[in-house]
């Protein structure tokens, strides 16, 4: 089960639609997110394509994956925290609609402001027969292309499970998720209707777990409100315990002081901490007396070093898991999902775990331990070693950095709208903020596209921009002498231009010759569409001998409109944007046409 040599899990392949059965809806959450993850995770959920696949690098494949999904996924993640592309692509804004930003207040005036840091999903499928399956994912990790080690737990419905209690707390995150939507977004209408849908559609719906070594399981939201579960008042924290194993990338001193003290552990009782150095340095070693502490070796987190014979690749990381195991008697408890052990994951962020019952031959924390360490802890193939706090590693000064992570929290969670007006073929800009802001930091914003940038001021104006400059993505940067942080700042704006789509889509589709071979895509015809990349379309003469192209997409699309009628409808999202006959030959606005009316599309 933990094996970190086996029981590896490709992100994309727990989001893939069963066998027979496609995307109607998800809601995700994520604390941290990269927008080419997120389109990653449409070419999974749209084009039913693993994650690692030369896809993702394709703008044809990028464009017809997120056409079809655009409208059945909400990403709901922390506002401010959204990584800024190097280079980004006008794709970019079509994952506008997709993307709920959260900030979330001060729960007293000193403090500071608490983070949404849950990592889920909620995905609905449905089939030919309109028979519907549900998933529901709990993750420690965020959307982004990191390659720490993480942990993920998968439920399906189950028709035969009978308990639909257990669903009532996902049912109550959804329903909290829905608040945060603000409705100042163009989009947001549409996306409160899309979570109201499926929260009402979970009611009758049960999960199972499917696990012989687990008899029961339990969802337990953080920090959502009235129906928020209380962690600080779990076993966890209050119970006394045999076995107890804490494995958390971030440390609060206290939380593991108080999992430390004698009197919570039974006879023979043992306690593992897994953690990572740099959180070291904040514990004194009276706080882990009882503890053995392990951290992952340097030479797994400088670069993953074959672990198994499929993996060579070497990328720096660390763990990023969260996992609590508690083992009283014959019983154990195994918690999994976001929650860091510090004092702001038990007591104010937002956070989503769920917690396991096994029975002691089935799991306890010598088992657990002992796949995680791929045998005995003293081998030689432990990617782990264990940790003498003597030996602590000198923890690294991260205030700086936070300071600015604060300017830009600062900044998420103050009013703002951004008005676009046209001059002729330009755009103009104002970005008004209902405060100029005080801080030592030099604080820059500039139209995602833009090289335009504006110092930070309560109206911010941009005049001449072109149409692909103009989103609700906007680049943040942050920077004092100790260096800079760049995010993407999302901001309620007005004016966006309904030509806007037509102009990004052009932007991937120039041609004939993408053209044609879009429609390759669409039609699943992977010799075609490999051909017309590599070959060059004739300006005129659609159907010259020559060619053959347009006697082949006939017969693909003639045996399309009788195997999966379908997928002529991604043909007219593109037919609907581009009316420029140099880029859609008159021969196939004839042939679709034809089809399109036999059809009734």
């Amino acid at each position: 089960m933990f094996k970190t040599d086996k029981d590896r899990l490709n992100y994309g392949s727990i989001l893939m639609p069963p066998v027979g059965y496609k995307l109607e809806k998800a809601v995700g959450t994520t604390y941290s997110l990269d927008l080419e993850a997120l389109t990653a995770v449409a070419i999974t959920l749209g084009l039913h394509e693993e994650i690692d696949t030369e896809l993702d690098k394709n703008p044809i494949c990028l464009l017809n994956a997120i056409e079809k999904i655009s409208d059945k996924i909400l990403l709901f993640c922390e506002a401010g925290q959204i990584k800024l592309p190097k280079t980004p692509s006008t794709l970019c804004f079509l994952l506008e609609k997709m993307v709920v930003p959260v900030a979330l207040a001060k729960k007293s005036r000193k403090g500071r402001y608490p983070s949404f840091h849950p990592k889920t999903w909620v995905l609905q499928y449905s089939n030919d027969k309109k028979e519907r399956k549900y998933r529901f994912i709990v993750l420690s990790r965020n959307l982004t292309f990191d390659r720490s080690w993480d942990v993920s737990l998968v439920l399906d419905s189950n028709e035969q499970a009978k308990q639909q209690e257990k669903t009532q707390p996902i049912i109550e995150f959804l329903m909290f998720l829905r608040k945060q939507i603000s409705g100042d977004y163009s989009s947001d209408h549409h996306k409160k209707n899309l979570i109201g849908r499926l929260a009402n559609e979970l009611k009758d719906v049960s999960f199972d777990l499917n696990r012989k070594e687990f008899y029961d399981f339990e969802v337990l939201p953080l920090g959502i409100g009235n129906n928020q579960y209380n962690m600080s008042n779990d076993t966890l924290f209050r119970d006394t315990f045999h076995e107890l194993v804490v494995m958390s990338p971030f440390l609060s001193p206290n939380v593991i002081e108080e999992l430390n003290k004698d009197k919570r552990g039974l006879t023979g009782c043992s306690r593992t901490l897994i953690t990572r150095k740099t959180e070291l340095g904040k514990l004194k070693q009276a706080q882990v007396s009882n503890f053995d502490i392990y951290t992952l070796k340097d030479v797994i987190i400088d670069g993953e070093d074959a672990l198994s014979d499929q993996d060579t690749d070497k990328q720096k990381q660390d763990i990023h898991a969260k996992i609590y195991l508690k083992r009283k008697y014959s019983d154990t408890d195994l918690y999994l999902g976001s929650m860091n052990a510090t004092n702001a994951a038990i007591n104010e962020n937002v956070e989503l775990m769920v917690r396991l019952a096994a029975k002691n031959r089935y799991l306890n924390g010598s088992i657990f331990l002992n796949d995680i360490f791929g045998g005995n802890a003293d081998g030689p193939q432990n990617p782990f070693e264990k940790i003498e706090m003597d030996n602590k590693a000198v923890i690294t000064d991260d205030d700086k950095k936070d300071q600015k992570e604060q300017v830009i929290k600062q900044i998420c969670r103050m009013k703002k709208e951004a008005i676009i007006v046209k001059k002729e073929e330009k755009y103009d800009l104002t970005i008004d903020f209902e405060e100029e802001g005080n801080w030592l930091a030099e604080v820059l914003i500039s139209p995602l596209r833009s090289k335009k940038k504006a110092s930070f001021s309560s109206k911010i104006k941009f005049y001449d921009l072109d149409i692909l400059q103009l989103s609700e993505f906007y680049s943040l940067k942050v920077s004092d002498d100790e260096g800079e942080v760049e995010r993407i700042l999302m901001i309620p704006t007005k004016g966006l231009p309904a030509e806007r789509e037509s102009a990004v889509v052009k932007s991937i589709i120039k041609d004939k010759k993408t053209f044609l071979e879009y429609i390759a895509f669409v039609l699943g015809d992977d010799y075609l569409f490999s051909y017309l990349k590599n070959k060059r379309i004739n300006e005129s003469g659609f159907f010259r001998k020559s060619e053959d192209i347009g006697l082949a997409i006939y017969e693909k699309m003639l045996k399309t409109s009788l195997d999966e009628p379908e997928r002529l409808n991604d043909i007219s999202y593109i037919m609907d944007l581009i009316s420029d006959r140099e880029i859609i030959p008159d021969e196939f606005c004839g042939m679709y046409e034809m089809f399109r009316k036999t059809l009734r599309l």
